[in-house]
Order: structure tokens, then sequence, then C-alpha cells
């Protein structure tokens, strides 16, 4: 009895240190910290292509990075074209425009068509990243004028200060009194 249930649980055993064994990675298989170089492909929607895409517009010079912004804005108003358009909005560059990123987001996240779906994942991500940045952005331009106010308030007080001091030299010196003590 014992014999036959050993014979028969063994196969099981074995099989389920093989799926466990499949769940680690094979020596030598580890990703590198070198970033994958893709070819970027307009009509792909894979999460892989549209991240890759990012990282191609993020290495753009200004000339390509307005090439492609006018190409993608002629594409017409797909959800990936959508998607393309928010990326290069997203990017931190001075001719980018972050408020009009996250209004195509919304936009995208708003459609509820299959071609929209597959992209509503990765477009909540980056409309979070855009949103943290924007918001950032605004308390960084508060503490900037914060700062600007109080250097502005400490020069002004610097000034009535100079000039209290300058008041203060230009007084005659007290006179002195005769002690009491000459009796």
């Amino acid at each position: 009895m014992i014999f036959r249930l050993c014979r028969l649980s063994a196969p099981a055993f074995v099989l389920g240190l093989l799926a466990g064994c499949a769940q680690f990675p094979v020596a030598g298989t580890l990703p590198s910290d070198e970033p994958i170089k893709t070819a970027v492909r307009h009509d792909d929607v894979t999460p892989r292509a549209i991240l890759a895409y990012g990282r191609h517009v993020a290495e753009l010079d200004a000339a390509g990075f307005a090439k492609e912004l006018k190409a993608i804005e002629g594409q017409g108003s797909d959800p990936m074209s959508q998607m393309r358009l928010a990326l290069l909005h997203a990017q931190p560059r001075a001719d980018a425009d972050l408020a009009r990123g996250l209004a195509l987001l919304d936009k995208l996240l708003a459609n509820r068509s299959p071609d929209a779906a597959s992209l509503h994942p990765l477009a909540r991500i980056v409309h979070v990243q855009l949103a943290t940045r924007a918001r950032l952005m605004a308390q960084n331009e508060a503490l900037l004028s914060e700062q600007q106010a109080g250097r502005e308030a400490v020069a002004n007080l610097q000034q009535k200060l100079d000039a209290l001091t300058a008041i203060e030299r230009s007084l005659p010196a007290p006179a002195r009194r005769p002690s009491e003590t000459s009796r």
C-alpha cells in the first residue's frame, strides 16, 4: 500500500519540482543595465513599442522634436496618435506642453473603444506621472515667488536699516551732564 502510494506520488513530486524551478531564471539571462535598442514602428501598439517610442523621443534634438510633433499632429486623432502626442508633450523641453499632454491622456482615458482600452493602463501611469510633475512645477513656482518676495522684503528692511543708521550718525552727540558729586 505504501509502495503503491509512493509510486503514484513520485511523478507528481518530480513535476512539482520542475514547475518550481521554471520560475527561476537561467544563469546569464538576467537583464543588464543597458537599455534595449528596439526599432520604433508607428503601427505597433504594444506597451513595449510605446515605451520604445517614448525613449526615442527623449533622445531627439529640437529639430527632430519639431519634425516628430508635426508628423504626429497630422496623423489624426486615433488613440495611438494621442498616446504618442502625449508622450511628446511629456518631454521636459521648452517646446513641450505638459497641460496638453495631460488633456490628451484625459481624452484617451475617456475613450471606450477597444483600441483606446488597450492603451488605458499605460495612459493611467503616464497621466499620474505628468499630473505629479505639473503639481511639483506649480509648487516650485510658488516657492520661487515666495523666495523672491522674501528677498525683496529683506532688501526693503536693509534699506530702512541703512537709512536709520544714516540718521543716527547725522544727529549730534548728546551733551554730557555735569556730575552731581562736584559739591
